[in-house]
């Protein structure tokens, strides 16, 4: 028994390292950063579980921002017109100033987080994957930092999500990529 066991552990431990990043086109100027397979993985199946109908609401970690495009849509949702503060404009972008929101506390990030997953829900064979040229050039536009991964998009027959999230699992900036 003790042999079987010492064999599985061996090949799960030599399949995790052999994990390779998949690597992906990023555009001129753009500045982005691979994080370890293993993370981004985990963040896939974090984000698929609190996209089911019982979530934890574990991505939430205080401040969440939520992008242009998908707050053009979002504000105008009765549940979340009750989100008060947390306004911002995004300087840069196409020149205009869209604005965007900053959820400051759980309550308004669970209820962003249950429009999110209200969307999602319409589609069960939604797909989580990395980002395209087109949509790192969306987000590159809209943000001041460096991206950093796990960033994630959530494709759906409607919509395409962006979610990028913290090394430790919380959801940093959550947006919708235009589609083409």
């Amino acid at each position: 028994m003790k042999i079987k066991t010492f064999v599985l552990l061996t090949l799960c431990s030599i399949r995790v390292l052999a994990q390779e990043t998949e690597k992906i086109e990023i555009p001129k100027g753009v500045v982005y950063h691979y994080c370890d397979p293993l993370l981004y993985e985990n963040a896939k199946t974090l984000v698929r579980q609190e996209l089911s109908t019982s979530p934890s609401y574990s991505l939430n970690k205080g401040l969440t921002f939520i992008g242009p495009a998908i707050w053009s849509r979002y504000r105008n949702v009765a549940n979340l017109k009750k989100i008060k503060g947390g306004d911002i404009t995004i300087l840069g972008y196409d020149n205009k100033k869209p604005s965007g929101k900053l959820t400051q506390s759980k309550k308004d990030f669970k209820r962003v987080w249950d429009q999110l997953r209200e969307e999602v829900s319409k589609d069960d064979a939604f797909i989580l994957r990395k980002a395209k040229p087109k949509e790192l050039d969306y987000y590159w536009s809209v943000i001041s930092f460096d991206i950093d991964e796990p960033l994630i998009i959530v494709e759906t027959k409607e919509h395409d999500y962006l979610l990028n999230l913290s090394p430790t699992l919380k959801l940093v900036w959550l947006d919708e990529v235009p589609r083409s």
